[in-house]
């Protein structure tokens, strides 16, 4: 077993949730049509013919990561693969074998600098029985957490049909990280609309899903984390908490109006983009649940998050507390 279990033998200082990493022996993504594959042309990583922004250095090195931590002083990262690496469209044995491969090359990747990185697994979520033993997989190892996405396919994370990704990881004692994949939809077709608008809209819809499906009611020990400052959930849950007082629809599989969940048991990063967006997630998001986050090394990253968190009057300490609470290291 590796030994991520212990606060005492980590660095002092920030740690930012989220942060990516790939091991160069999983660029081949097994996917419904095949495989996709990450290829390096002039020095850049492509996912198919699609840019993404970073070089294999940045994603696949440990050396140049911990050097950038050091230059944005923080101490420790989370680190999990990028969300393309989630396989959600594979057939289910494909994306239990990749799973599997890309926790024990995450864990391999981290097991030098276990004061520095911690990482967190992925889950073939499309299947029931793959996602409960690569839990048990990851638990043995002494992961700390997992990563899954808010979409798959036409479900959204707090669906019933998803129901055991949540469980598992609740009843496991896992943390959850939700990280958007930036699905194709209807007008996004150009200007990178798929992230900037379409990223922070699916993490959106599976807050609302599980707000409103009653997960924390069933799930209450449940510690899921969400990116990107919540995404737009915190501009909604005005809007949300009117139709639940208004419609029983929206009501009948939820105790509390959505804020009120929301504030008592959704973590989100800091990963805001704006002090104007920032200061609204800190209003929405409970003090304690409020954590340092970056999305090293991707273009739609903050460069300097511990900065970022500062102009926010976030505190070092708090954020580094909220951290490790949600990885249970308390």
């Amino acid at each position: 077993m590796n030994n991520w279990n212990s606060t005492a033998a980590l660095a002092p200082g920030h740690i930012d949730i989220h942060a990516h990493l790939l091991p160069e022996d999983c660029y081949d993504i097994p996917a419904v049509d095949g495989v996709r594959s990450l290829t390096e042309r002039d020095g850049e990583l492509y996912l198919g013919e699609f840019p993404i922004a970073v070089t294999r250095d940045q994603i696949s090195g440990v050396p140049r990561i911990l050097a950038d931590m050091d230059a944005e002083d923080i101490a420790v990262r989370v680190v999990s693969a990028p969300p393309y690496a989630f396989a959600v469209t594979a057939e289910p044995d494909a994306a239990g074998d990749y799973a599997r491969r890309v926790n024990e090359g995450l864990m391999r990747m981290c097991e030098k600098h276990p004061d520095r990185l911690i990482p967190i697994g992925v889950l073939p979520v499309q299947d029931r029985s793959a996602t409960v033993e690569e839990v048990k997989r990851l638990v043995a190892e002494g992961v700390r957490g997992v990563a899954v996405p808010p979409v798959v396919g036409s479900l959204t994370l707090g669906d019933p049909e998803l129901s055991h990704v949540l469980d598992s990881c609740a009843d496991a004692g896992l943390a959850v990280l939700v990280h958007p994949t930036q699905q194709p939809r209807p007008g996004f077709n150009h200007h990178y609309l798929q992230n900037l608008i379409g990223n922070p809209v699916e993490s959106a819809t599976a807050i609302a899903s599980i707000l409103l499906g009653g997960t924390f009611d069933r799930t209450p020990a449940l510690r899921i984390a969400f990116v990107h400052g919540a995404g737009v959930a915190p501009a909604l849950l005005g809007r949300w908490d009117h139709g639940w007082h208004m419609r029983g629809d929206v009501s009948a599989d939820s105790t509390r109006p959505p804020s009120e969940t929301f504030r008592n048991h959704v973590y989100a990063d800091s990963l805001a983009h704006s002090v104007e967006a920032g200061e609204l997630l800190c209003k929405t998001v409970h003090p304690e649940r409020i954590t340092l986050g970056s999305d090293y090394p991707f273009d739609m990253a903050d460069a300097h998050p511990v900065r970022s968190a500062t102009a926010l009057g976030l505190d070092q300490e708090v954020l580094r507390t909220n951290a490790l609470r949600w990885l249970n290291l308390t």
